[in-house]
């Protein structure tokens, strides 16, 4: 779509909003920096799925979609999860601003969108402008990913 609109002479997307998170990376092939296009991805926590530890659950988990999705396909994503885990213990912070912290990392993200329980969840995940993860732990995180099937609105 963006071919066409540049070779008809109209207005190029400029952004996109779609789910990425950790365990759910499909746009990421259609998200090129050559693009020049800003990605706001929603779910960054894929529905609080990857902001606690993999053996606990939550009420939103049993309702929503897209946690019930996270954990139905919670096995394919354990190690996604747990490395997650490991990575926020040894740095002394929340799994949640590890995940966002990966999302600050990868160039095109322009403003992860979060969805903030109260605000104690948005002071935390705000903290996670002050973590960088180095090119090892962000390669730790993606190394297990599984691939998805296509979710999202059409």
């Amino acid at each position: 779509m963006q071919n066409y609109a540049i070779n008809n002479n109209l207005t190029p997307f400029i952004s996109m909003s779609n789910q990425y998170n950790l365990i759910y990376r499909e746009d990421e092939r259609e998200t090129t920096d050559s693009e020049g296009v800003g990605f706001m991805p929603w779910s960054p926590l894929c529905q609080g799925v990857l902001g606690r530890p993999y053996s606990q659950t939550s009420i939103r988990g049993e309702t929503s979609f897209t946690a019930s999705w996270a954990n139905t396909t919670k096995e394919d994503n354990k190690e996604v999860i747990l490395r997650l885990e490991q990575i926020a213990k040894s740095r002394g912070v929340s799994m949640a601003q590890a995940a966002i912290a990966w999302h600050l990392s990868k160039d095109g993200v322009t403003a992860p969108i979060i969805g903030a329980s109260s605000i104690q969840r948005l002071q935390e995940t705000i903290g996670a402008l002050d973590i960088k993860l180095t090119d090892e732990e962000i390669k730790h995180l993606e190394e297990p990913y599984v691939a998805q099937a296509t979710q999202g609105y059409v």
